[in-house]
């Protein structure tokens, strides 16, 4: 499967569907320090829903939890809605689009630096994700994962298992 059949399947749900997707990132979040990994490769598996919507899947979370239905989402801090479930960076749109999961599951993410497994290494220089403030009424955070469509190798969605291309 093209990329470009990859948006159009996914700007064309309609509603929430479960996903799990195998991805290979750029590390970005390595930039910034000074390590002798900077140019490791990160990749690791996500398995979520798509088509749901944060501030829906925030207040589900409350409502289990027997409190207050009180939660209403921020704008995102740089993606802006593009077509139907993908977004864009509004602040220097680049072409790319990503694609918004609600997280279930994910592997440990794994770090290769010229085809030999770092993630031991690297694991000093990697930058702690904490839950959004806005959540600290949770006991059980809602996660929520934006992927670059150009990150996505294979996608399971919809009973099929694609290998996605160029």
């Amino acid at each position: 499967m093209k990329k470009v059949e990859l948006m159009e399947m996914v700007s064309g749900v309609r509603t929430a569907v479960p996903v799990s997707v195998d991805c290979v990132y750029e590390s970005n979040g390595l930039l910034k320090r000074n390590n002798p990994y900077v140019n490791a490769v990160k990749s690791g598996t996500i398995s979520g829903m798509i088509g749901v919507d944060y501030t829906v899947a925030v207040n589900n979370q409350l409502g289990r939890e027997d409190k207050e239905l009180d939660f209403f989402a921020q704008p995102h801090a740089w993606m802006v809605p593009a077509e139907r479930n993908l977004g864009k960076n509004g602040k220097n749109d680049d072409g790319k689009r990503y694609i918004a999961i609600k997280v279930q599951s994910a592997s440990p993410a794994v770090y290769t630096l010229d085809g030999v497994d770092v993630t031991a290494q690297v694991k000093p220089f990697v930058p702690l994700k904490k839950a959004p403030a806005t959540q600290d009424a949770l006991e059980q955070k809602v996660i929520w994962r934006t992927v670059c469509l150009n990150s996505i190798k294979t996608v399971r969605m919809l009973g099929a298992v694609h290998t996605i291309s160029e």
